[in-house]
């Protein structure tokens, strides 16, 4: 909670579908659905979702603040 006039810092996120590449051990490769546009990132900790990541699986993931986080694999 802050009073009306300070100015509060909202983080922006992006959400994106992609598809996974290839599983190199703790990161991944990531293809966007959109832009087709390829890219690494961290293998998710959860096991739930550590557990479905395989190549050839879509995924969505969050891009907040210049990071990008697997939040969910369809």
């Amino acid at each position: 909670m802050a009073p009306v006039d300070d100015q509060v810092e909202i983080p922006i996120i992006e959400k994106h579908v992609g598809q996974i590449l290839a599983d190199m051990g703790d990161k991944i490769q990531v293809m966007d659905m959109d832009t087709y546009e390829t890219f690494e990132m961290e293998k998710p900790k959860e096991e739930d979702l550590a557990s479905k990541i395989r190549p050839g699986a879509e995924v969505e993931y969050w891009t907040i603040m210049g990071r990008r986080k697997i939040v969910r694999v369809k």
